[in-house]
């Protein structure tokens, strides 16, 4: 599929036709999105020779901006922790440490270059945890930003998609790309997204915490 896909985008190019700044960008995808033809695991032992015939929503989108999809990237089981039927998933600056979260695979593959960027999930933390842990930044956009038609569901009241990248500037080009509503999420919504790049940082309130401690 990756040289399929690929070719693909060369052929669009040396035919003058380029479909944005993910044009030819290899990228994975956690192993909750269906892609035909590959197995969908969800992590599980019970499911590992799962195939779901159908594109998910932020597979299509992304293979519409001309990405090319390389790998299914490990989650944890049914998308809960970052132990799967294969193991734990280990944390590329050390191995004696592990990813955290069940977007583990997504995170350690973009922390050690081997993507440039990664799709996951998060229902309380599969996100922004795995990043802090890796290194890399992501983004969990606001609930109904990025439809999940064709994602396992672990909360329908709280799964989000998000980017793994190496840069905030990169998260918003993903993001771009990926956001939407599809029929099959009802959930999901249109929300504008303004122009990242010519947002004025002094005009910007930003919160943190000194501490904080989970209950």
């Amino acid at each position: 599929l990756a040289y399929k896909q690929a070719k693909e985008a060369d052929d669009l190019l040396e035919q003058g036709k380029y479909l944005g700044p993910l044009h030819g960008i290899p990228y994975g995808l956690k192993d909750i999105i269906a892609v035909p033809e590959y197995n969908t695991t969800w992590g599980s032992k019970t499911f590992k020779n799962q195939v779901i015939d159908m594109e998910a929503f932020v597979y299509k989108r992304l293979k519409s901006a001309g990405a090319v999809l390389v790998a299914k990237l490990v989650t944890g089981s049914l998308a809960y922790d970052d132990i799967w039927f294969g193991g734990r998933t280990r944390n590329p600056w050390n191995i004696e440490e592990f990813s955290t979260g069940s977007s583990a695979g997504p995170t350690a593959s973009t922390s050690a270059g081997l993507v440039p960027f990664a799709i996951g999930s998060e229902t309380a933390g599969s996100i922004t945890y795995p990043a802090a842990r890796c290194g890399v930044t992501a983004l969990r956009p606001s609930f109904g930003t990025v439809a999940r038609t064709g994602v396992m569901s672990l909360s329908e009241s709280l799964d989000k998609l998000g980017p793994f990248c190496r840069s905030a500037a990169d998260c918003a080009i993903v993001l771009d790309a990926i956001r939407g509503a599809d029929a099959g999420d009802p959930s999901s919504r249109e929300i504008a997204l303004e122009d990242p790049f010519h947002v004025d940082i002094t005009k910007l309130t930003v919160g943190y915490l000194d501490s904080a401690e989970m209950e």
